[in-house]
């Protein structure tokens, strides 16, 4: 690809006097192949220790927890799996109250043989009494660094 012109090579500093290349392998197709998809959805009263959804419903009650629990669907790349998940909540008004933010990051790494994964996430949050009631707006965030790939689902839910 070099010498075809397609990717290009700059220099990025030296090593012992001498002029050191970098090839910036974003720019390479390969390995960057494969889907990223979050499945099967949704919000719960609990979601128990085999991620079961207990009690699957779209309204809760002012400071109550709000559970959920999805699937996601991921290319494997050289027998792993690397997953990141956050979410952002927005409030009837549509201010933020809880951001994506890196402090906030899921991680997940997993050795595998297969081609596809498929992972069961489950996460809860809390509305506090005094907020406002009406619809809630869930922006649920994967990253599949490895893939370069990235998916939002975006879910509204009712908080009396």
């Amino acid at each position: 690809l070099v010498k075809t012109g397609v990717v290009s090579v700059r220099a990025d500093g030296e090593v012992d006097g001498r002029e050191v290349q970098i090839l910036d392998v974003e720019f390479i197709p390969i390995g960057r192949e494969g889907t990223l998809a979050i499945k099967q959805f949704q919000f719960c009263d609990s979601v128990n220790e085999l991620y079961n959804c207990v009690g699957e419903k779209n309204s809760f009650k002012m400071g109550d927890e709000v559970h959920f629990r999805f699937i996601v669907e991921s290319s494997v790349t050289n027998g792993e799996v690397m997953l990141v998940e956050n979410y952002r909540l927005k409030g009837p008004s549509g201010e933020v109250l809880l951001d994506v933010d890196e402090e906030s990051n899921y991680h997940l790494n997993l050795q595998t043989g297969k081609k596809k994964e498929l992972i069961t996430f489950k996460d809860y949050f809390i509305v506090n009494q005094g907020s406002e009631e009406g619809e809630y707006t869930l922006e649920l965030v994967m990253e599949n660094p490895l893939l370069n790939k990235k998916s939002t689902l975006t879910k509204k839910i009712i908080i009396q």
